[in-house]
């Protein structure tokens, strides 16, 4: 975790240098771009509206320039698009999470796939079948990592603010699962009584088979009282775990672990480190790796590329094949191994940055099959060494279309057909979009 810098606390958006002053102009919404604002056109420019849709008249206050366009905030809604809906979250609008809770259903659902289409269009892979979206209900999201804000006598809790570091303290959630939204209270009460004044910090929050397993990273010293209220918080709320870690620290806390905070891959049970990624939806990770299974053909010797604790590794070595675990953190791959090793499977694992030292051509040849799961920047270098010497399956999951695209036109240039993309919505309302590629030569 890279160290915390103190964030400007400001309800405005930052305005970039030498922005033009602001000024009311009416438009027309023709479209939603990429990141789930409307689009209209003025001249020769686009100008880019939050929360509205097509057909929408509006009255917007251009803020300042946006890569190819103009950014601006919507002042009034002239007259509605066809497409519009109510949104049901009374956040919706001041908290950074979702963007499009007031665009119609099958509106949406059509958007969040063209996501992928456009992308894919943009790297010259548009004639690649792309699957229906596959879609992950709201309520079940099971981790979150939520920002706070210690002031006076209070802890403010949830996510930023649109556009902005001020804190939403967060009341209700349709993406969460229910006991995530339950500990906001007392977790904002032990923050009060923990933390000092002014400080800030994160707490990552999952729900485990065995309970809740919560991390808190914040700048404080803990001395004996301290933790004596953080065992008692965590006994009164029943979570598995509790951690703390302080900014810049090289090392985990650990205040209490009641139960192993365990997860189960493909009925393998794990316990992730302390704020460890996890796909945030089970329904999510079951969808990509049923997409991984199918596709996975009768390859025995598998590489699970950026194999976090194991979400894909499990399913398929489960099913005998012998996996090759590679992953640039070291305690999810130590996580990976206990399971493993306690399960008798054929799993060797590996703490390699792909990035800065992908595998080589000589060291793919083992291989029959390669799973990667890259962080959004995508594969870049390691996807050059699979166009050149890769087995005959590759499955590219994604969490970025752009990059996405990107890799996927380097394997196409090496010799892969891309025989299927299948898009899954596991963020509801928002721009982020989940993709499974399977590649074949």
């Amino acid at each position: 975790m890279r160290p915390r810098t103190k964030r400007p606390h400001s309800s405005a958006r930052p305005k970039p240098k030498n922005a033009p002053p602001p000024r009311n102009v009416e438009v027309e919404i023709e479209e939603i771009g990429a990141r789930g604002d409307g689009v209209a056109r003025m001249g020769d420019d686009l100008v880019f509206v939050p929360f509205t849709v097509p057909g929408d008249r509006v009255v917007a206050r251009i803020e300042g320039r946006r890569g190819e366009g103009l950014a601006a905030a919507l002042i009034e809604v002239l007259v509605q698009g066809p497409d519009r809906a109510e949104p049901p979250c009374p956040h919706f609008s001041r908290c950074g999470g979702c963007a499009l809770q007031h665009v119609d259903d099958a509106v949406y659902e059509a958007w969040k796939r063209n996501l992928l289409v456009t992308q894919l269009s943009r790297a010259g892979l548009g004639a690649v079948p792309v699957g229906p979206l596959v879609r992950v209900p709201p309520g079940s999201r099971r981790r979150a990592a939520f920002t706070f804000a210690r002031r006076k006598n209070e802890a403010t809790l949830g996510f930023n603010a649109r556009a902005t570091h001020s804190v939403i303290d967060l009341e209700s959630c349709l993406l969460l699962e229910a006991p995530l939204v339950a500990l906001l209270p007392p977790l904002r009460r032990m923050l009060v009584d923990i933390v000092a004044a002014n400080e800030e910090g994160d707490v990552t929050v999952s729900l485990t088979e065995n309970g809740l397993d919560v991390l808190v990273e914040a700048d404080a010293r803990l001395d004996l009282f301290d933790r004596e209220r953080l065992a008692a918080f965590a006994d009164a709320q029943d979570l598995a775990r509790l951690t703390w870690r302080r900014p810049g620290a090289g090392f985990m806390d650990p205040i209490s672990r009641r139960r192993p905070a365990i997860v189960r891959f493909g009925g393998v049970p794990v316990e992730p480190p302390p704020g460890g990624f996890l796909q945030p939806t089970k329904g999510g990770e079951l969808a990509i790796s049923e997409a991984v299974l199918s596709a996975i053909g009768p390859a025995e010797h598998v590489a699970d590329l950026y194999s976090g604790c194991g979400s894909f590794t499990f399913p398929l070595a489960v099913q005998g094949r012998a996996l090759h675990a590679v992953e640039g953190e070291e305690a999810p791959i130590r996580a990976l191994e206990a399971a493993a090793n306690a399960e008798g499977l054929r799993v060797t694992a590996e703490v390699r940055d792909l990035s800065r030292r992908p595998l080589l051509a000589h060291e793919l040849k083992k291989f029959q099959a390669v799973v990667f799961d890259p962080p959004r920047a995508g594969a870049s270098a390691q996807v050059e060494f699979l166009a050149e010497a890769g087995p005959k399956t590759v499955i590219a999951v994604s969490c970025n279309p752009a990059t996405l695209a990107r890799d996927l036109k380097t394997l196409v240039a090496g010799g892969y057909t891309v025989e299927q993309v299948t898009p899954i919505d596991q963020f509801p309302f928002s721009a982020h979009l989940e993709a499974v590629a399977v590649c074949r030569r």
